[in-house]
C-alpha cells in the first residue's frame, strides 16, 4: 500500500490520495456493492474520532467521507482503514472504482448482482489500462429491486428489465436519456463494462477535445459506432414506467424480506451516530448496514417486528426515521463551511427553504443549493437548483417548469430565492387549475 501525502484540490479523493478541504484533509472510501459489516462501521467511527475530527460524509455516489484529516495523520488513518480491506491496493487502482449497486440487491437471495460488480471492481482495479479512465467515470446495475437507481446518472448502465437477457446496457445518463446499446445476462456485465470502457478511451483519445464522459462520447461519435465497438447490438427499447424519485427511509418490503432506511441531512453523521448505526445493526437488524446514493443508511432486518425498535432507537440518536421529514426535500453542498471556493453556506440556506421545497414537492429532493457554480455533489434533477455567485443566488428550473413558460432568476438574496421559489409554487398550482378538466 502507498499513501500519497499533501495538499489535493479539485479532483474526486480517495483513501491513499486525500483532498485538502477547509477543516482538513478529506478521505473517500469506496464501499464495495455498498454494503458495510457493522464492525467495519465501528472501525471507521474510531478512525474519524482518533484522526479526524469525528464528522463524516455519505456521498450522492454511495461513499462514505472522513473528514478533518491532519497531515501528520494521514498514515495512521490509512493504516487503520487498511487493515478492514475496503480498498485497492493502490491510489490509481482505487481512483477507477466507481460502480454503483442497488442498495436491496441480493437480499432475494441472488447473489448474481453483486458478483458481476464485485467482478467489475476487481477488473477495474487489476488493468492499468483502465486507470486512465476520468476520475468521474461510472458504472451502475440496477437489479430491478424497490430502491431503483433510475434517476442516477452513469456512464455505462446496466438496467434491469427482464427476460433472457434481462439487463439493458445503456451510455451516458439516467434511465429515461441514457442510449440503450445492447441487453446482456449478469455473468456478462464485467466483461461488457470494461470494453465500453476500452472503447470510451479509444475513441476519446481520436477526438479533437477529448470528453470527460461517455455522453459526450457519443454526442460527437453517436451510439452505434460505439456499440459496434464494443460488440454490441444498438438496441430501441420502449420505454416504460419507472420510479424516478425513490424514498429509503423507512420500512421497506422486498420479496417477503424486511430492511429499514434513516438519513441525516445533508448526509452529514458524526462518529457517534456511525456507532450508533452499527450497534442498530448488530442489536436490531442483520449485522450490516446498505449504503445509498440518497445519502441515508439502509439496515437488513432479520425479522420485521424489529423495525419499530430500531426506528426509535436511531431516531433518539439523531436520525430521520420520517420519509415525510422536510429536511430530505432539500439537499447542498458543503458551502462555505467546508470550502474555501463557496461564498454562501448553502446547508444553512437549504434548511432555511425546506418548508417551501416540500410544499412544492412531496417526495424526493425538491432544491439543491451550490454554494460556487462547481457543482459538487449533484443529486439527479432536482425540481429547483440555487447555485451562489458572490453571495448570491441563481435560480434554476427543470425541464418541467421550463414547459410551463416558467422560467427562474438570477442575483437573488435568500429572502428573495424563498419569494420566488413561493411564487413558483402558486404559479404551478395555477397551471393545474388552468389544464384541470
Amino acid at each position: 500500500m502507498s499513501c500519497e501525502i499533501g495538499m489535493r484540490k479539485g479532483w474526486c479523493p480517495g483513501v491513499l490520495r486525500s483532498m485538502m478541504a477547509k477543516d482538513g484533509h478529506l478521505l473517500r472510501l469506496k464501499i464495495s456493492c455498498g454494503v458495510l459489516a457493522a464492525k467495519s462501521l465501528h472501525a471507521i467511527a474510531r478512525a474519524g474520532r482518533r484522526y479526524g475530527n469525528g464528522q463524516f460524509d455519505l456521498t450522492s455516489r454511495a461513499n462514505l467521507q472522513l473528514r478533518g484529516v491532519r497531515e501528520d495523520h494521514l498514515p495512521r488513518v490509512t493504516a487503520a482503514l487498511d487493515g478492514l480491506g475496503l480498498f485497492a491496493g493502490n491510489a490509481a487502482a482505487e481512483a477507477v472504482r466507481n460502480v454503483l449497486v442497488s442498495p436491496l440487491a441480493g437480499l432475494n437471495g441472488s447473489g448474481d448482482t453483486h458478483a458481476a460488480a464485485k467482478a467489475l471492481e476487481a477488473m477495474l482495479a487489476a488493468n492499468a489500462d483502465l486507470h486512465a479512465l476520468p476520475a468521474k467515470f461510472a458504472f451502475l446495475i440496477d437489479d430491478g429491486s424497490p430502491l431503483a437507481l433510475n434517476a442516477i446518472p452513469a456512464d455505462v448502465r446496466f438496467d434491469w428489465a427482464g427476460g433472457s437477457e434481462p439487463f439493458l446496457v445503456s451510455i451516458g445518463g439516467n434511465f429515461r436519456n441514457a442510449l440503450t446499446v445492447g441487453r446482456c445476462e449478469a455473468k456478462n456485465i464485467p466483461q461488457i463494462a470494461t470494453r465500453l470502457a476500452r472503447v470510451f478511451l479509444s475513441l476519446a483519445s481520436q477526438t479533437p477535445e477529448p470528453p470527460r464522459r461517455m455522453r459526450g462520447l457519443a454526442e460527437y461519435w453517436g451510439a452505434a459506432k460505439i456499440a459496434a465497438a464494443a460488440g454490441l447490438r444498438l438496441q430501441h427499447e420502449a420505454p416504460h414506467a419507472v420510479n424516478m424519485q425513490p424514498s429509503p427511509v423507512g420500512l421497506l418490503r422486498h420479496n417477503g424480506k424486511y430492511s429499514f432506511g434513516a438519513a441525516a441531512p445533508f448526509g452529514c453523521f458524526n462518529a457517534d451516530m456511525l456507532a450508533c448505526a452499527a450497534h442498530g445493526a448488530e442489536t436490531f437488524g442483520a449485522g450490516e448496514i446498505r449504503l445509498t446514493p440518497w445519502r441515508a443508511f439502509v439496515f437488513p432486518l432479520t425479522r420485521g417486528t424489529h423495525a419499530q425498535s430500531l426506528r426509535d432507537y436511531l431516531a433518539a440518536h439523531g436520525f430521520i426515521t420520517d420519509r415525510d421529514d422536510a429536511r430530505l426535500s432539500v439537499e447542498a453542498c458543503g458551502g462555505s463551511t467546508n470550502c474555501a471556493r463557496a461564498t454562501a453556506d448553502a446547508r444553512a440556506s437549504a434548511l432555511a427553504l425546506m418548508l417551501d421545497a416540500r410544499r412544492l414537492q412531496k417526495r424526493g429532493v425538491a432544491l439543491q443549493v451550490f454554494g460556487c457554480p462547481k457543482g459538487c455533489g449533484k443529486a439527479g434533477d432536482p425540481t429547483l437548483t440555487l447555485t451562489a455567485h458572490a453571495g448570491l443566488y441563481d435560480l434554476a428550473v427543470n425541464k418541467e417548469f421550463c414547459d410551463q413558460g416558467i422560467a427562474g432568476a438570477k442575483g437573488l438574496t435568500l429572502a428573495q430565492a424563498g419569494a420566488r421559489i413561493a411564487t413558483l409554487f402558486r404559479d404551478r398550482e395555477q397551471q393545474k387549475r388552468l389544464h384541470r378538466p
